[in-house]
């Protein structure tokens, strides 16, 4: 019979795998706007289209190496375990499924919320100024295919990994998540909804693929379904 201690002081380093595994894959993530952070270091020198253009390509090749590497670490620790099963049709029907469920959703709860608090949330601040600094093409890549592979190797892939019970994982990973994006903010209110979806596909099959798919939707097609929804309804406020 094996020795309960072992067990334990086994668990417990697992843990701090998986802890350290979170730090990394973060930082890697933000490896790019670190480098980025303060752009009048690098080019304080250039002016109009010779900055905007010499930062589009440094970002660009940072978020090359950043995603890279994510993708590296992700096969390495088995992240994309069973990527395959998600091109089964009835999975890729969930998710469609689910992404216009959600569509609804985003925007019903922020046509609520831009009602009722003018403040723009920390995702529409960020992309509002990186596009005062580089062209918007390379935002397409930061949001479309970095952000959703990040973030969901490291809330949804990782958080399910460190905890035993998936019921406290499933809380935590939707709530860290939403809290990221907005801190302590009304523009919750819009996330948290976005991120129980997100942590539901998950939670269905364990196939982190599938969460990324349609956090990759989320990111590129909600804007434009929330202003086809607007045209369609006419409803601008609640």
């Amino acid at each position: 019979m094996l020795d309960s201690r072992w067990l334990t002081s086994f668990y417990n380093l697992r843990k701090l795998k998986y802890f350290g595994l979170f730090i990394l894959i973060w930082t890697i993530y933000w490896f790019p706007d670190v480098i980025f952070a303060y752009p009048e270091i690098f080019f304080k020198s250039l002016i109009g289209y010779e900055r905007q253009l010499a930062s589009t390509w440094l970002l660009f090749a940072n978020l090359l190496i950043s995603i890279g590497l994510g993708i590296f670490l992700g096969v390495k620790f088995g992240y994309f375990k069973n990527t395959l099963s998600m091109f089964k049709i009835k999975n890729l029907l969930i998710i469609l499924m689910t992404f216009f469920f959600a569509s609804i959703l985003y925007f019903v709860t922020l046509t609520y919320y831009s009602s009722h608090f003018p403040l723009a949330g920390i995702a529409q601040t960020q992309m509002e100024y990186s596009n005062q600094i580089v062209f918007p093409w390379i935002n397409a890549i930061s949001f479309g295919i970095s952000s959703p592979l990040f973030e969901e190797m490291a809330f949804r892939g990782t958080i399910y990994r460190f905890f035993k019970n998936d019921k406290l994982a499933f809380i935590l990973a939707s709530i860290t998540f939403a809290w990221i994006h907005t801190g302590f903010s009304p523009v919750l209110l819009v996330y948290l909804p976005m991120s129980v979806i997100l942590t539901t596909i998950y939670h269905r099959r364990k196939v982190l693929s599938e969460s990324i798919l349609l956090h990759i939707l989320f990111n590129t097609f909600l804007p434009i379904m929330f202003s086809f929804l607007q045209f369609l309804t006419g409803i601008y406020y609640l």
